[in-house]
């Protein structure tokens, strides 16, 4: 009997070792990146933003949607194209009004798969009529 649990314990320790090796670390759900993340405009302009989606392989073939998560100052508007689907980049169009007031304005911009929710923060700052148009990583 002994020279047989010998091998057999042997045998349960090494599959159980290589099975442990063989998992890896799970990864995150997924992450954004942002072409810039500092805008500059003046009223009366447009300026836009890319969004780019990493995702695990769960979240890989997921839908998702595209919003905000902040309040936007009076006279800024955002519209994303497209909005949603089973994409993994998205543009974001920041409309400045000419009546919105200069100053520095935090924007959230919210992703949704899978009812998990990233926000991607992005500082825009409204200048003066005439003064220098910027985009800043």
């Amino acid at each position: 009997m002994k020279n047989f649990f010998l091998p057999a314990m042997l045998a349960f320790a090494c599959f159980s070792l290589v099975n442990a090796q063989e998992k890896t670390a799970p990864r995150t759900e997924f992450t954004v990146e942002i072409s810039a993340t500092t805008l500059t405009a003046t009223p009366g302009t447009s300026q836009e933003v890319t969004l780019t989606l990493n995702r695990s392989k769960g979240f890989a073939k997921s839908k998702v949607t595209f919003g905000l998560s902040s309040g936007l100052p009076d006279g800024v508007t955002v519209s994303f194209d497209p909005a949603e689907g089973l994409i993994n980049e998205t543009t974001a169009k920041i409309d400045i009004a000419a009546t919105t007031k200069p100053g520095n304005y935090l924007l959230i911009l919210k992703t949704t798969i899978q009812q998990k929710n990233k926000g991607t923060t992005l500082k825009l700052l409204v200048t003066e009529a005439g003064e220098a148009v910027t985009m800043n990583k």
